[in-house]
């Protein structure tokens, strides 16, 4: 199992994903960039390394996801909402969530709202404890 890795769509230019394995049970993952694709070969490599993510955590019997979107770009609602359906399934699997967003560019707003209503609808239901931090940069 890698303790560490980077999922580049071709170039790795426009979006990459990054993730990495800490011994105290963490994992962190960072996306980068914008998903702008709506299916075919790049859009099912996507969502193939989403599902990987969770059996990561799964496998190497992670306690908590540190999900950063700061810098996720513009992404199409598939693409996005694939984010989140791999959230709540490794929070079914017991792991704790905090997701990491910022209201900086209007497309990240968009993360933002979206990661408030992710985080009140599975709050509601019983399971791992599930978290919003807002990250405001310098200026």
């Amino acid at each position: 199992m890698q303790d560490s890795g980077t999922f580049k769509l071709d170039d790795g230019k426009d979006f990459v994903i990054e993730h990495r394995l800490d011994d105290e049970g963490g994992l962190s993952i960072w996306f980068h960039g914008g998903l702008v694709v709506r299916h075919g070969d790049r859009f099912e490599r996507y969502l193939t390394h989403l599902e990987e993510l969770a059996q990561i955590a799964d496998e190497a019997n992670v306690a908590h996801v540190h999900c950063h979107l700061e810098d996720l770009g513009e992404v199409l609602s598939r693409a996005q909402h694939a984010i989140y359906r791999m959230l709540h399934a490794i929070r079914a699997h017991g792991r704790s969530v905090t997701i990491y967003a910022t209201g900086e560019e209007p497309e990240q707003s968009e993360h933002l709202r979206m990661s408030r209503l992710f985080v009140e609808g599975v709050s509601k239901q019983p399971g791992a404890p599930v978290k919003l931090t807002e990250v405001r940069r310098a200026s």
